[in-house]
């Protein structure tokens, strides 16, 4: 494998995680029903799906697992937001600190592993081969043999855009982000919209937390998501919250990401630290710009119809 295919390679592993999240994360934003709470679901859908799989030693029974605990585990931000009424973002933030502490009291008292849980003998998601399309330069040696969440992933992307744009859920999406009232007035529920919305974000990001552990290291620890739900969260804002905006914020992740690692490997001159700290760098810059375009773009706006972040709430 050439260089370039290599850093393509790596860089489509590093986005799987972020771009399902953010596939998910995009329709509720879109809903203006942030779930800050993604980076909790990840964690939780990782836990769930490595100790279902070691159990069971069955990786698909594994995968449905983290994938449908991390569609509950983003129900309980809809109940505290929707039916206990508490602010969402306060709500999210509260079930990302209760992720980190459930995650580690299973491994310890579960799992009985302190730290890092690591099954010997793992069963993990099959790696596709592409056979004679592997030939294709760069792309065919980048793609040979990904998991096969790559693929669901990138299907994700389809599916989602289909949804939003083609399916009447998309038409309520849209009624309910622009106007409540307007949404009643039509007979369409914000409350439920918003709530399928948060659940499918949840669903998403099982699979981006599934990825972590059962496709790729078979291991983990509180810190196995490294942030990437709220990397999802801000692909999601700079992406102005479309589908193919959010998949290319969350795949220009991927390759910070990708050269971090490759920096690493090549016994460079920076600190280590530094270059690990390059995606996160890199997200503040892209966000920073996307604020300062918002910014000239609203200097000169007569309306207010385009975008605003769900979690800048409206005048």
């Amino acid at each position: 494998m050439s260089g370039l295919a290599n850093f393509l390679a790596l860089a489509i592993t590093s986005t799987i995680p972020v771009l399902a999240t953010a596939m998910g994360g995009a329709i509720a934003e879109r809903a203006r029903a942030t779930n800050i709470a993604m980076d909790g679901s990840m964690l939780i859908a990782a836990l769930v799906a490595l100790g279902v799989t070691d159990k069971t030693q069955n990786v698909w029974v594994g995968l449905v697992a983290g994938v449908l605990a991390g569609g509950l585990f983003s129900a309980l931000l809809a109940l505290a937001a929707f039916v206990l009424r508490c602010d969402i973002i306060i709500a999210g933030i509260a079930l990302n600190l209760l992720a980190s502490g459930l995650a580690l009291l299973v491994t310890v008292v579960v799992f009985h592993q302190p730290g890092t849980y690591a099954p010997a003998g793992l069963p993990t998601l099959p790696h596709v081969p592409l056979g004679p399309l592997a030939e294709i330069p760069v792309l065919g040696p980048a793609l040979d043999r990904q998991s096969v969440l790559v693929y669901v992933a990138l299907a994700l992307v389809a599916v989602a855009w289909v949804v939003t744009h083609k399916t009447r859920f998309g038409l309520w999406v849209q009624a309910v982000g622009e106007s409540d009232e307007a949404a009643l007035a039509a007979g369409i529920s914000p409350v439920r919209v918003r709530t399928t919305a948060i659940i499918a974000s949840g669903l998403t990001a099982g699979v981006g937390g599934a990825f972590l552990t059962i496709s790729v290291v078979g291991t983990f620890n509180t810190q196995t998501t490294n942030g990437a739900g709220f990397i999802a969260l801000a692909a999601i804002i700079f992406g102005r919250a479309t589908i193919l905006g959010s998949a290319a914020a969350a795949f220009l992740f991927g390759l910070a990401v990708a050269a971090s690692l490759q920096m690493q490997g090549g016994g460079g001159l920076l600190d280590p630290q530094l270059l690990h700290a390059l995606p996160y760098v890199t997200t503040i810059v892209v966000l920073a710009v996307y604020g300062v375009r918002r910014r000239r773009v609203e200097r000169f706006a007569a309306s207010d119809t385009a975008y605003v972040p769900a979690i800048i709430p409206r005048d």
